[in-house]
């Protein structure tokens, strides 16, 4: 009996964890190895809500955005096969293995089937049934009209000709305008308040007509991308500064370009008195009148034992608030801010282990 193996097995889940997170959920791609950013969190953010725990971005990566030797831990196998609407890993393999037994055993008995029918079958009945078979081939041979199709053929043959020449003649001349026409372009981001180059990680969209966005993310500020439209629509995000879309004239381009981006004040403060060396009390201060009492507030971790840990306003304020060096590593991952409050934190800490 054929039997799917386990990294097949595991391959389909990935399938299933995709299907299971779009009916409820949008994402940039259809294959979950194309997901990056923001779609990874509203990933983590689903599990979480649906298993009470998660997957670490790390581990995602691992397995869903590259090639794996062999299957994840038990846990996390179970872990998935839950959230994709089964009792296990068990449970999963059970079903899958069951539904190829069954499409065996299916495809077997229409080939009994067809053999018992091939055998009942008088032969006059048989001839009858090779005769209509070959129909189209009796009727060619038969054909008075047969010599008069070889001009069509001909026609049809100059005719494909005719298209080929013309399909690879624009073919060449998409390459020539694609390696002669096509120029690369440099943008820097600077923060409009600071006039300073921004260190931030900064996640940049390109609309491109005709083809899927180009997707860019840089730290030290700059990009560079080959282009060959007159005009493009360009979304820059990061977590310490303002959404923004900016049209770009690539006609009035002299060289590296700068885009300005605007702080988001609240996320900057946020920053600042999670991590500064200032006084305690006036850190505990700031922090009570920045955040709602109901926030949610959510502490990631990079590594496969745990993935979210769930804070209230109090734990928060008290992480931040002792004076270890540990707060040296914090990095603000995403804050929404509402009605003067901030309603969401996701941070995490990260360590200093190798």
């Amino acid at each position: 009996m054929n039997k799917i193996s386990e990294i097949e097995l595991f391959e389909i889940l990935k399938k299933e964890l995709t299907r299971q997170f779009l009916e409820a959920n949008s994402a940039s791609s259809i294959d979950i190895s194309e997901w990056k950013g923001q779609d990874i969190v509203d990933f983590q953010e689903d599990v979480f809500s649906r298993t009470k725990s998660t997957v670490s971005e790390k581990w995602f990566y691992t397995y869903f955005k590259s090639e794996f030797k062999k299957l994840p831990r038990i846990d996390m196998l179970n872990l998935l096969s839950q959230y994709a609407g089964y009792t296990g890993w068990s449970e999963f393999i059970q079903t899958h293995q069951n539904n190829l037994e069954e499409a065996i055993q299916r495809e077997n008995q229409e080939k009994k089937t067809q053999a018992v029918v091939l055998t009942e079958t008088p032969p006059a009945e048989k001839e009858k049934v090779l005769k209509v078979e070959n129909t189209e081939e009796k009727i060619t041979e038969i054909s008075p009209a047969r010599p008069a199709e070889k001009p069509k053929k001909k026609r049809n043959y100059l005719f494909i000709g005719f298209i080929s020449i013309l399909g690879l003649g624009i073919l060449l001349t998409s390459a020539f305008f694609i390696f002669f026409y096509q120029k690369t372009f440099e943008f820097c981001f600077m923060d409009s308040d600071r006039n300073s180059t921004i260190t931030e990680p900064i996640e940049i969209t390109i609309a491109r007509k005709g083809f899927t966005p180009l997707e860019l993310f840089t730290v030290n500020g700059c990009i560079e991308f080959p282009s060959k439209e007159d005009t493009l629509l360009m979304v820059i995000k990061s977590t310490y500064y303002k959404q923004d879309t900016f049209k770009i004239n690539l006609h009035q381009y002299q060289g590296r370009e700068t885009i300005r981006l605007q702080p988001d004040d609240y996320k900057v403060m946020l920053r600042h008195y999670s991590k500064s060396s200032q006084s305690v009390k006036e850190r505990i201060k700031m922090l009570d009148q920045m955040i709602a009492d109901d926030a949610l507030i959510y502490q990631v971790y990079d590594n496969e034992y745990f993935g979210v840990e769930v804070l209230s306003k109090k734990q928060y304020i008290n992480l931040v608030s002792l004076p270890t060096t540990s707060l040296k590593n914090y990095t603000l991952i995403e804050a929404e801010r509402k009605n003067g409050k901030i309603v969401k934190i996701k941070f995490k800490i990260q360590s200093d282990e190798t």
